[in-house]
């Protein structure tokens, strides 16, 4: 490990960051950029140097209808999450011309904790630990500020576009990639 490596170590909910960057796994900044967890909202303000998360998340995020759950008594339902605003081409805002993330040291615990690579049950266990963490912010309901924000978002119309959407778009373009 260097030493750009072991200042970018991070753990969350006692995971440890993921480190590839191949193209597989840029596939997801193209199409489908990670969610955030209530703890990387400040975090990514502050490191852009924002001071007013209003400003930060009308600058920078979008309200998704997140992600699709089933509880233990069967019952489905939807976590909405906060994701980063998209470009025009559908990439994460935080993506350069260069396909490197801008924000990487700090970046969302849906992008800095998956990879291409990973087995399914890994991505689902982690996924499901930040999804945990996302739905007690709603369950406090106005005491949150990532509700808030997300509600703010999906009222001014700043939403993402839904992710089976983002999903079947990042597979035709693995698929195209791949017949090339």
């Amino acid at each position: 490990m260097n030493s750009t490596q072991a200042k970018e170590e991070r753990t969350e909910f006692g995971f440890e960051r993921t480190q590839c960057d191949c193209s597989d796994c840029a596939l997801n900044c193209k199409h489908l950029p990670g969610y955030l967890v209530p703890a990387d909202v400040e975090r990514i303000a502050r490191h852009l140097g924002y001071t007013n998360l209003g400003d930060f998340a009308f600058d920078n995020l979008l309200a998704s209808v997140g992600a699709t759950v089933m509880n233990a008594e069967g019952q489905i339902f939807q976590i909405p999450t906060l994701v980063p605003r998209r470009k025009p081409d559908g990439s994460c805002v935080f993506l350069d011309a260069n396909n490197r993330c801008m924000i990487h040291r700090v970046s969302p615990f849906g992008c800095s904790f998956f990879d291409a690579h990973q087995p399914d049950a890994e991505a689902n266990r982690r996924s499901g630990r930040g999804l945990q963490e996302v739905a007690r912010c709603w369950a406090a309901r106005s005491r949150s500020a990532y509700a808030m924000l997300w509600k703010l978002l999906f009222r001014s119309g700043l939403r993402a576009v839904p992710p089976h959407v983002a999903r079947t778009r990042m597979k035709e373009a693995a698929d195209s990639i791949q017949q090339s």
